[in-house]
């Protein structure tokens, strides 16, 4: 199956759909812990941190179970890989957020607008990653 059918498929667009939502919840997740650290503390990357570690467990539940209905694989392997995969995520999105909110004046509504650019950064890293590296389906040998 060639590169565009691939991208047509209905499982595809499933995947994408089903990874936005979760995305979408995750964000939410993540930007309400943050806010919550960040009110509590005013430490911005202490926030950054725990808001995403947050996000990533529903994350990696979500997408294992319902995304890519990839129950069958070892959860340990897939445990790893993720954690791998979001460490990376999470050290782009903290440095893009940090680096974007150290240009701004220091506000809330400031470090909402630096989460979000870190968060534009690490979402497509984090899908691609997980399709292609963590919850990739082993090729079947045909006999």
């Amino acid at each position: 199956m060639n590169l565009f059918k691939k991208v047509l498929s209905r499982s595809f667009i499933r995947k994408v759909v089903l990874f936005g939502v979760t995305g979408g919840i995750a964000t939410l997740i993540d930007l309400a812990f943050f806010n919550l650290f960040f009110k509590l503390t005013s430490v911005f990357v202490l926030s950054r941190i725990l808001g995403i570690l947050i996000s990533i467990i529903f994350n990696f539940n979500f997408n294992r179970n319902v995304t890519f209905r990839a129950k069958d694989g070892s959860i340990g392997k897939q445990g790893i890989k993720f954690l791998v995969l979001y460490g990376i995520s999470m050290s782009l999105n903290v440095l893009v957020s940090k680096g974007a909110y150290s240009l701004m004046e220091p506000s809330t509504l400031s470090a909402n607008i630096a989460a979000v650019l870190g968060l534009a950064i690490s979402i497509p890293v984090s899908f691609f990653g997980a399709l292609f590296w963590v919850f990739r389906k082993p090729i079947s040998k045909k006999s």
